[in-house]
């Protein structure tokens, strides 16, 4: 059947194109065989597309074989052909000859397309990566259609010349297509490749059509919504956290970050012949304590490791690391995102953590564009770092940034990093693919450079969009690592990772194994307590960590989980709260708001932390509960804060009685004032007699700016009402 069918095709070919004897041979031996071809990356299913039409007028500078161009017909033996179902066949592709080179030194638009022919004597085209839309069906007059907006310009590799064309000027790819759309969008994407099976001269050309003609083809066809299965993103990160110690890993050397460059290296961080490593107790502990928050595994035996790399800025040639057995495993991460369409509902997520890992920092590499060089900076070469490698258990930007967040709390609260990612002492690699779900996970690329959370979910972000729309139009995501610019919001290829270098991991021979003991029981008679780490030990002294505390914010306080996030993250601010609360009868519900809103506003804006704020728990309870009382209003209370802040040491009892805040409550004074009000407001006092006792809110403003906000509201709503009535 698919024999027959394909002569058919050949009929139609043959009464219709004009070929070089060379190619009209090449194909009759091809359809005598009953050769069939199918497309790369298709199922041995696979469709083509029948030949491809003209649809609009023709260019001036177009060949006469499109010039009088008809809807297709097939002449030859087609009696099982459906033009609108997905059936395997060979393209047959239209040949004619072109020689249009006035398209050059104009421009495509985002929203152009193209309408393209395959003539015998062009030079070959590259053709760019391409976003198909689904060709649409049931028009019998138009059997399909497939448009593409390309996104690079085709060049002309034997001319070394650009094709570029008119801004704005809409062009499309049209062919009645002998299959499913997605099959379709394939075909035309790799014509170019598979046309030299057909003619070994050929390749394609474009002409131009009206306006006119191909804007009713260029709209978005809404079946390219309907597609199967989205492809969706997936994440993994791997985090280098920099060891909150006063030395270095394996020497005695200081770590201080804004310290004169090389004035903090020893000579086993300069890689001095004959200098030895020796452990870091702070690091092993650290390492320990972050495992047990993590909820790891902990090796009670691990090694290190030599880990082999050539870079100026590590002086051995190799990095200490622990590849084989690392001192922890499978550990999990869980946090929390803020969800709903108000954002105060909380979501729960967790990454698993494959493993946490000792390892030596590099030094710094600073490039001096001015004198072309490239200087190396030895401070933080050996400085600790826990390497902690998460599993691809995210989806999105959000979520990635989310996790980071939530271990930069979980290490700051522990004192185990102080995550400060701009000062490189909390470095994110994320490593980013696509896939459909249900599938195998794509190939993955590594974006590096990211000094934020903010910028980690933006790259991560932009990255799965990028891959989406290569995948999209039938290209193929390499195996590279990208870095982000935050300028451009882009990420950029820095190098690829095709072919990896072989790191020739070996064991450490300078160091023994690692052993950590679960209890001081279990320590081996003789050795010294002081010298050992002990689980045990250290997870009775694991602080309250930031899930836990969010928790208990809410439960015990009533709060919105909104503010508990606020507290948490923000350094001391839980404890300022609480602070403020055992010395106040006021409600947890009204304390958050001063603090969340007029505290940590005044801090953010003057750049300050939680323990450098002028105005003490104390002082703020005491300014809430004059409030309370009735002696200022809400007002007078902000006003009084403000001054509080500027005048360190200030109580707020002191700055009412000297500038005269006080509520005032002479009852005769608020009768003259609101009757003056309500004399200059006829119209509104009349609103409000006829029913909208909402106005009175209005003449209530205005007393209130008549006495600088210091009128006793209760008093001056039941006046106000009196003469109203």
């Amino acid at each position: 059947m698919a024999s027959s069918r394909l002569r058919g095709w050949w009929n139609w070919f043959q009464a219709r194109s004009s070929v070089n004897s060379a190619c009209m041979r090449r194909m009759s031996s091809m359809v005598g065989a009953g050769v069939k071809v199918n497309l790369p990356g298709s199922s041995a299913a696979a469709a083509a597309a029948a030949p491809f039409r003209s649809s609009g007028p023709a260019d001036a500078h177009a060949a006469a074989p499109f010039a009088a161009a008809e809807p297709f017909e097939d002449t030859g033996d087609t009696s099982s052909f459906n033009p609108h179902s997905p059936v395997p066949f060979v393209a047959i592709i239209v040949v004619g000859i072109v020689s249009d080179v006035s398209l050059k030194n104009t421009i495509l638009t985002d929203n152009d397309s193209l309408l393209f022919h395959s003539p015998a004597e062009v030079p070959p085209v590259v053709w760019p990566e391409m976003t198909p839309v689904m060709p649409e069906t049931g028009n019998s007059s138009r059997p399909g259609l497939c448009s593409f907006t390309p996104t690079c310009v085709l060049n002309v590799a034997a001319k070394k010349k650009k094709l570029q064309f008119p801004s704005g000027v809409r062009w499309t790819v049209e062919g009645n297509m002998a299959a499913s759309s997605a099959a379709a969008g394939e075909l035309l994407l790799n014509v170019n490749r598979r046309m030299s099976l057909f003619y070994p001269k050929a390749s394609c050309a474009i002409r131009r059509i009206s306006t006119a003609s191909s804007r009713r083809h260029s709209e978005p066809r809404p079946t390219a919504k309907s597609a199967p299965q989205q492809l969706v993103g997936v994440v993994g990160l791997e985090i280098h956290a920099q060891i909150n110690s006063k030395t270095k890993l394996f020497s005695g050397s200081q770590v201080r970050f804004s310290d004169p460059p090389n004035s903090l290296v020893s000579f086993f961080d300069g890689s001095l012949p004959g200098t030895l490593p020796v452990l870091n107790r702070r690091c092993v502990e650290a390492a320990v304590m972050t495992a047990l928050a993590l909820n790891c595994t902990i090796n009670r035996k691990s090694l290190f490791d030599r880990k082999h790399y050539f870079y100026a800025d590590l002086p051995a040639g190799y990095q200490i690391t622990q590849q084989r057995r690392p001192i922890a495993v499978d550990g999990i991460l869980t946090y929390s995102l803020l969800g709903g369409k108000k954002r105060n509902q909380v979501i729960r997520k967790t990454a698993n953590i494959t493993q946490i890992q000792l390892e030596q920092d590099s030094g710094k590499s600073l490039h001096d564009d001015v004198r072309s060089q490239t200087l190396i900076d030895l401070n933080r070469a050996g400085v600790g770092l826990m390497e902690l490698v998460m599993e691809p258990d995210m989806s999105c930007g959000e979520e990635a940034a989310a996790a980071v967040r939530e271990l930069q709390l979980i290490l700051q609260a522990l004192g185990t990093c102080q995550g400060n990612m701009s000062e490189g002492q909390l470095r994110v690699d994320a490593n980013v693919s696509v896939h459909t779900p249900g599938e195998p996970l794509g190939t993955r690329t590594e974006v590096k450079n990211i000094n934020s959370t903010r910028y980690l979910a933006r790259a991560i972000d932009y990255e799965i969009q990028r891959q989406i729309k290569v995948l999209q139009r039938g290209g193929k995501v390499q195996n590279e690592t990208r870095a982000y610019d935050s300028k451009s919001g882009e990420t950029i290829p820095m190098r690829d990772k095709e072919g990896l270098q072989d790191y020739r991991f070996m064991p450490e021979p300078n160091l023994p194994p690692l052993i950590v003991y679960e209890e001081n029981a279990s320590l081996p008679t003789g050795i010294d307590a002081c010298q050992a780490v002990v689980v045990q030990q250290i997870r009775e002294g694991l602080p309250e960590l930031p899930g836990v505390k969010r928790d208990r914010l809410v439960q015990t306080y009533g709060i919105l989980p909104e503010h508990s996030f606020t507290l948490v993250n923000e350094d001391g601010l839980v404890e300022y709260f609480e602070a403020v609360l055992k010395a106040t009868k006021k409600e947890p519900r009204k304390v958050i708001g001063w603090v969340t809103n007029e505290l940590l506003g005044h801090l953010k804006q003057q750049d300050m932390s939680v323990s450098q704020s002028p105005v003490s728990p104390p002082a703020l309870a005491e300014l809430l509960e004059l409030q309370e009382s009735g002696h200022i209003s809400s007002s007078v209370a902000k006003q009084v804060f403000q001054e509080m802040w500027r005048s360190s040491g200030s109580t707020a009892s002191k700055i009412i009685q000297e500038q005269d805040l006080g509520l005032v409550s002479d009852t005769a004074q608020l009768h003259s004032i609101c009757q003056k009000v309500v004399d200059s407001h006829p119209d509104e006092v009349d609103a409000i007699r006829n029913g909208n006792k909402k106005v009175l809110n209005k003449l209530m403003g205005l007393v209130q700016k008549e006495t600088k906000g210091r009128a006793d509201p209760v008093l001056v709503r039941e006046i106000l009402q009196e003469k109203t009535s």
